[in-house]
């Protein structure tokens, strides 16, 4: 390609007229096409597109990224932990209104609480007995304790904090299965086997015979169908087992599991110190048909017999 001949005027000196006179010249610049065109960046400074090198992530700033999204997650993690555990305490709450507002309408029906025995359902204690007042599917099973499969096929199964118990009946053809225990004081037909037990008289044997219904517990978060816990008993240093329904004294030892109240129930403490508070809290449902959540350390000063005198709990 041949050079452009540039068209260029040169002044000649004076001419006739009162301005300069001027020559036309053609000039050959010779153009050298660059190998690397610059260009200006947005900073007003020269920069070569082909030394531009894209810059990566460094390996400290990886692994500060890496930490930043773990902690994220552990956060997120946690929240939504919290919120099942809210969701599942509610709904647990809910099924002992349930059941407490069913054994209020039986109690109104009937002018005493339920008994232990229906020979519909023989063995099979108040779930024979508040068996058309409770028979809504799945209000027996508090989420946080479900049935674990394979349940058995004949006899009975401990509950836990994270487990529910399982009662076949005594002629072996209905398994009950549930989250939550009954106050035994308040089967009113109950007859101790010793005749002049003194324990006869702790029974609520009708309705107007709760003379404090406000503080009289019915349903409750417990790892067997019943209880009748007294002013002395003291508490199960397992709190995820609780006290195993087999060990008669002791008995508000089957209640002191620590299912709800900021844990998880399958993290209950194994190992629990006496002399230490207790954790953890249950759901309980009351005669006059109210619900609550009742910290476990606080048990004692509800008023489960008659005659209940309510007693610091004896811890060693």
């Amino acid at each position: 390609m041949r050079d452009p001949l540039i068209p260029a005027f040169s002044p000649l000196g004076r001419g006739e007229g009162d301005g300069p006179a001027f020559s036309l010249l053609y000039l050959r610049v010779s153009v050298v096409p660059a190998a690397n065109p610059v260009i200006a960046s947005e900073y007003g400074k020269a920069e070569n597109p082909a030394m531009t090198l894209r810059r990566g992530f460094t390996l400290v700033e990886l692994l500060v990224a890496i930490a930043i999204i773990g902690i994220l997650a552990a956060l997120l993690l946690t929240v939504l932990s919290h919120a099942m555990m809210k969701a599942h305490q509610s709904t647990c709450l809910n099924n002992i209104r349930q059941l407490s507002l069913g054994s209020f309408m039986y109690a109104q029906d009937n002018s005493r609480h339920a008994g232990i025995e229906t020979s519909a359902f023989p063995g099979g204690n108040w779930m024979g007995t508040l068996n058309e007042y409770a028979s809504k599917r799945g209000i027996l099973i508090c989420p946080s304790a479900p049935l674990q499969e394979p349940a058995p096929k004949s006899g009975n199964e401990q509950g836990y904090s994270d487990r529910a118990w399982v009662r076949w009946t005594s002629d072996k053809k209905t398994m009950f299965y549930g989250s939550y225990g009954y106050n035994g004081w308040l089967y009113s037909d109950l007859k101790f086997s010793e005749t002049g037990d003194p324990k006869q008289k702790q029974i609520f044997t009708s309705e107007a015979s709760v003379p404090k219904p406000e503080l009289t517990p019915v349903f409750f978060d417990e790892n067997w169908v019943d209880a009748w816990p007294e002013e002395n008993d003291r508490p199960y240093t397992n709190l995820y087992t609780g006290q195993p329904f087999a060990v008669s004294p002791d008995q508000m030892g089957r209640l002191t599991i620590a299912r709800h109240g900021g844990r998880n129930a399958s993290s209950a403490p194994r190992n629990f110190s006496l002399t230490d508070k207790l954790p953890g809290a249950i759901n309980m449902g009351f005669a006059d048909g109210h619900t609550e959540l009742a910290k476990l350390e606080s048990l004692w000063s509800y008023y489960w017999h008659l005659n209940w005198e309510p007693a610091a709990v004896t811890k060693n």
